[in-house]
């Protein structure tokens, strides 16, 4: 001992003061080292097996979400207290103090990185969470659009704090953003369509709808494009853009669908045959299982050019098209029979020659 302590004295007194700060600097870093295995042991272990015993899944969470981020800033501050120990220079400890500045940042990031992860990993925990009802397959774009701002964020926070100018960088940004964007617009459009029918659902897959000039049943919506199966079996691929900016009829959404038709009774009926008429067409219209009752209209609007005019309107219960087609064909067959039990002719069209 006597021999180690004349070795120590016979060493230079600044190079013994700066043996004597890297010591106690690295005794200062195994000291947070072993605290952080410590608070593992103590803490962060315990809390996990009681998480797991536990219904609620909310403690996993939060664990997972706390203990890197918690490490990291363990990190940061035994840089700092090992830098004040050894007594560095003003440049060492800029250096040390940004790079524990650094590791803050990141302990935040994947703090935020996972707070994503854990509010929507699916549309029901977002809606208890927040009231917010976002379509499932939107969630997997919200994530992402999300964790890249984050990084976004933090890669920017990060370069200013080390003294760089980024004002350049978001500039240089901005524009090859803007390039991006006039050469891929067709594609962004197309994708903000895309959300637009997720998040909207005007309509789904295999639901029959009509657009402009487009008319079938959806068979998928893909991010560029939605494809429609026509009545005549051809095969449509419209853009989404195109399809969430134009008026959509969706026929499958019909809870009900409407009967209306005006009938033209020639001229040579009299006013009670006119009544007549109106009551038995009223009471047939009634008497359908799948008439709505309460939409029954019948009634002598007009004198027409060629007879009289009686409109006859209600609502028919049957959303299927080919069932509703049944229906008012059978409707219209039960108007010619009364027509025919009354003796009443239909006015056909006239022209003056």
């Amino acid at each position: 001992m006597d021999e180690i302590t004349s070795v120590w004295n016979r060493v230079p007194p600044d190079l013994r003061d700066n043996l004597t700060r890297i010591v106690l600097a690295i005794v200062v870093l195994a000291l947070f080292w072993l605290l952080r295995r410590l608070l593992a042991a103590l803490f962060v272990r315990p809390l996990h097996a009681f998480a797991k015993r536990t219904q609620s899944g909310w403690d996993d969470v939060v664990l997972d979400i706390v203990t890197t981020p918690t490490r990291l800033v363990i990190i940061a501050v035994g840089l700092l207290i090992g830098a004040e120990i050894m007594n560095v220079d003003v440049t060492t400890s800029v250096f040390v103090v940004h790079l524990a500045r650094v590791f803050i940042i990141i302990a935040v990031l994947l703090a935020a990185y996972q707070i994503v992860d854990a509010l929507a990993p699916t549309s029901n925990r977002l809606f208890r969470l927040t009231g917010m009802t976002i379509n499932e397959r939107l969630l997997p774009f919200m994530r992402t659009a999300i964790k890249l701002i984050l990084i976004a964020v933090a890669l920017v926070i990060i370069i200013q704090e080390w003294g760089y100018d980024v004002s350049g960088l978001v500039a240089g940004l901005g524009l090859g953003g803007l390039a991006f964007s006039l050469a891929a617009k067709d594609t962004v459009e197309n994708l903000f369509g895309f959300t637009t029918i997720v998040s909207d659902q005007p309509f789904m897959v295999g639901e029959f709808i009509k657009s402009n000039d487009i008319e079938g049943t959806v068979e998928h919506v893909g991010i560029r494009s939605t494809r429609i199966r026509q009545p005549d079996q051809s095969y449509v691929i419209v853009p989404n853009s195109k399809l969430a900016s134009s008026p959509i009829l969706n026929w499958s959404r019909l809870s009900k669908r409407w009967y209306n038709t005006t009938l033209r009774v020639n001229y040579s009926a009299t006013r009670q045959d006119i009544v007549e008429l109106m009551s038995r067409i009223r009471a047939m219209l009634a008497a359908r299982e799948q008439v709505q009752a309460d939409s029954i209209i019948v009634n002598f609007i007009n004198f027409g050019d060629n007879g009289f005019e009686i409109l006859v309107r209600c609502y028919v219960n049957l959303s299927d098209w080919p069932s509703f087609t049944n229906e008012r064909e059978t409707v219209n067959l039960e108007i010619m029979r009364i027509f025919e039990e009354l003796g009443l002719k239909i006015a056909f069209p006239g022209h003056a020659i």
